[in-house]
């Protein structure tokens, strides 16, 4: 999956800024402190953690796909550095941490019970970890606008799995606060609403969720089985600029969502 989010990095990163942005605005980041990144991808976090805690702080990002580490670890500032790992079984060094951050990765463990107590032991007492994930699918056009895009392409798709590893995992913010407290974790969670506001037309827009998102999946699973053909292909990216031209408005496309962020303290 890092392929298409490296081919597109510059474009994602400018989509998900305002979610970003809300992120590192509350996680307010000091100089001298040690930083851990949960999931970092293609490692947008990682720069504004580093500038935030300077040559005197120190950030460790923990990342389970290899070519997001090996991008990472060619680009980021001497005061970070990328180890391959799964935060949910990783041997951190114990009470290690001054405060721990996510932009979106903390969702698609096997075990988020596990993940967040193993998390939770690398932190130093009364430590936060803030982390910022998606609100509910009926708020998120982002997800289920192509979702319903391809539906229409290849037929209905399999639901939203509200318990297994994905993007909407902790829609329901009732679960995710018990999650977090039976790990050890006093929460606090503040839904907002931001815009997201992907660069280029809807046109550009379609290009890109031909590779990353509902639609892209669902053309995987018909390559897989054998059944996807060109006119496949072209309905879907035509659905989809169709789709997405309904949210444009002066050559911008502009796409309502709802994040919970979370402020949570060993």
């Amino acid at each position: 999956m890092a392929a298409p989010w490296l081919q597109y990095e510059a474009e994602m990163d400018a989509t998900h800024a305002p979610i970003r942005d809300a992120l590192m605005a509350r996680a307010d980041l000091q100089p001298g402190q040690k930083v851990l990144d949960i999931g970092p991808g293609a490692g947008s976090s990682l720069f504004h953690a580093a500038r935030a805690v300077g040559p005197g702080g120190h950030v460790t990002g923990i990342e389970i796909a290899p070519p997001f580490v090996a991008h990472a670890n060619e680009r980021t500032p001497d005061n970070v550095e990328v180890v391959l790992g799964d935060a949910q079984d990783h041997a951190f060094a114990p009470a290690h941490f001054d405060v721990a951050l996510s932009l979106m990765g903390v969702m698609f463990f096997r075990d988020t019970g596990a993940a967040f107590a193993n998390m939770r032991g690398a932190m130093k007492p009364g430590a936060d970890l803030h982390f910022i994930c998606w609100g509910p699918p009926e708020a998120n056009p982002y997800f289920t606008l192509p979702a319903k895009v391809a539906a229409g392409i290849f037929g209905p798709g399999q639901p939203f799995d509200p318990d297994g590893p994905g993007p909407m995992r902790f829609a329901d913010r009732d679960k995710l606060a018990d999650v977090l407290a039976r790990a050890g974790w006093q929460s606090e969670i503040e839904t907002v609403d931001l815009t997201l506001t992907p660069p280029g037309n809807a046109a550009d827009f379609a290009k890109i969720q031909m590779r990353i998102g509902a639609g892209a999946m669902r053309l995987g699973q018909a390559k897989e089985a054998g059944t996807l053909t060109d006119a496949h292909k072209d309905a879907l990216q035509q659905a989809l600029r169709d789709a997405f031209a309904e949210l444009e408005h002066d050559g911008k496309v502009s796409i309502p969502a709802q994040m919970h962020y979370v402020c949570a303290t060993a």
